[in-house]
């Protein structure tokens, strides 16, 4: 594990995957999964939070404000995001 590897997570953020099930995620992977799947690559809150999932990922970036990309991402593709 690096020195980096505390900042390599986020708080849960939990967002409607199916019509009957949420997932929870709180790591660059998942994130960066979840973007793929939900979002459109040409949209610019898609490219913002995969930049910062990138950067989670190296260390680089604020934990809080990963987070808040991902939501805008998410919530901009149409995906419910559970205490967005």
């Amino acid at each position: 594990m690096g020195h980096a590897e505390g900042r390599r997570t986020v708080r849960p953020v939990s967002y409607q995957e199916t019509d009957s099930r949420f997932r929870i995620v709180n790591d660059a992977n998942s994130m960066g999964k979840a973007l793929m799947e939900h979002c459109d690559p040409a949209d610019p809150a898609y490219r913002q939070a995969a930049g910062s999932c990138i950067a989670l990922a190296e260390g680089t970036a604020e934990p809080e404000q990963v987070r808040a990309d991902f939501i805008q991402a998410m919530t901009s593709a149409g995906v419910f995001v559970r205490g967005a």
